[in-house]
């Protein structure tokens, strides 16, 4: 079988997406698959062609992952006239994508990895007609299954974009349990992490990820004031960017208007491999979330056997195992309950839950040959 993938971004972009199509086309060719790549030259000094091996080959064309939607058309036609199936994914690669698969008579898959539909208004303001627009035309192009990474993706889609049902089949993401294996962890340096920062006999929280407008950090900080009266040694680590924009500077200033910049410990952004180390030197992980399609940074938490306070929303109750706290969402009040609960032992304990890389490639595999023998 010769897949051709149409990724707006490839390695070496290295983030949450770009590892699981990795992954997963190191699988494909691991099967006596062939695959070929295109997706967008989105830094000068990269090679416009790969030839990774006999397998694999990566196309990068243009200069950004936006640009990359509207140029060399022949090219994706010459590549799809090749190919058995076409896998693509939301959002930039869809639409050329599927006219593409149009064009050439091949099948074609989308990942959808999230689906905003009436949230935009929440949470982009006046810019969100624009990105609606965008994301309602993606759904209006025809695709032969939609791959949808929770139930709670898969249910958005069913009900803002009005899809067939047989086309729509949830193939959960996948973890990596090998790399989170608690013996993998040195405790020298988890112990260099609490000494660095002055943890040791503090009660300690850790937010992590963006904290762009749909994690809502701001209740967490909210929560904080309360939090200390009642556990005078209370700290919150915050791994999030120190840029400049508006958000950022927000929260800054919130920290500095609540007077709590020493219970506060901002950390700059870590390698992908040393946050675990940050997690593991924590007490307890908070993923307030307003809005997740999968959840990474709740379920991988949960893979280190953290305890965690997660939103009683969207694709988090689905994710999420162990020793948890849900509070309701925007509530910086019952944030602070359930820290304080934590703190007196009182949480709940959700059956372990796994997300494995052979279910994901397997029922991937299975979705391809499904639609090429129908």
């Amino acid at each position: 079988m010769k897949i051709l993938f149409i990724l707006e971004l490839f390695q070496p972009h290295i983030w949450w997406v770009e590892i699981l199509f990795d992954n997963l086309i190191k699988w494909l060719i691991s099967k006596w698959n062939s695959v070929t790549v295109l997706t967008s030259k989105f830094k000068k000094d990269l090679p416009s062609y790969e030839k990774i091996s006999d397998k694999l080959e990566i196309y990068r064309v243009w200069h950004n992952r936006y640009d990359f939607m509207f140029y060399c058309i022949s090219k994706w036609i010459k590549l799809a006239k090749k190919c058995d199936i076409i896998h693509t994914t939301t959002y930039n690669a869809a639409i050329p994508a599927s006219i593409i698969s149009k064009i050439t008579n091949k099948k074609i898959v989308i990942t959808v990895h999230e689906i905003f539909g009436k949230l935009r208004y929440r949470f982009l303001w006046w810019k969100w007609f624009f990105f609606k627009l965008y994301e309602s035309l993606i759904f209006k192009f025809n695709f032969d299954k939609f791959i949808c990474v929770s139930n709670y993706t898969k249910n958005s889609l069913r009900i803002y974009c009005w899809l067939e049902d047989n086309k729509l089949i949830t193939v959960y993401n996948w973890l990596d349990y090998d790399n989170r294996n608690l013996d993998n962890f040195k405790q020298e340096d988890i112990e260099k992490i609490i000494k660095k920062y002055n943890l040791k006999d503090n009660y300690i929280w850790l937010f992590f990820w963006r904290s762009w407008i749909s994690k809502w950090l701001k209740y967490f900080i909210q929560a904080i004031p309360d939090i200390i009266k009642k556990i005078p040694k209370f700290k919150a680590i915050l791994i999030v960017s120190e840029s400049s924009n508006n958000k950022a500077d927000y929260e800054r200033k919130l920290i500095n208007k609540l007077n709590i910049k020493n219970n506060i410990i901002r950390v700059p952004w870590v390698k992908y491999k040393e946050l675990w180390n940050y997690i593991l030197a924590s007490d307890f992980v908070i993923v307030p979330s307003l809005v997740e399609w999968f959840g990474f940074s709740a379920a991988e938490t949960c893979t280190l056997n953290k305890n965690l306070i997660v939103s009683n929303i969207a694709s988090l109750p689905e994710v999420v195992s162990g020793k948890i706290n849900f509070v309701e969402p925007a509530n910086s009040e019952d944030i602070s309950n359930k820290v304080v609960n934590f703190y007196n032992n009182k949480y709940q304990i959700i059956q372990k839950k796994e997300f494995l890389w052979s279910s994901n490639v397997n029922q991937t595999l299975d979705i391809y040959k499904e639609i090429l023998w129908k």
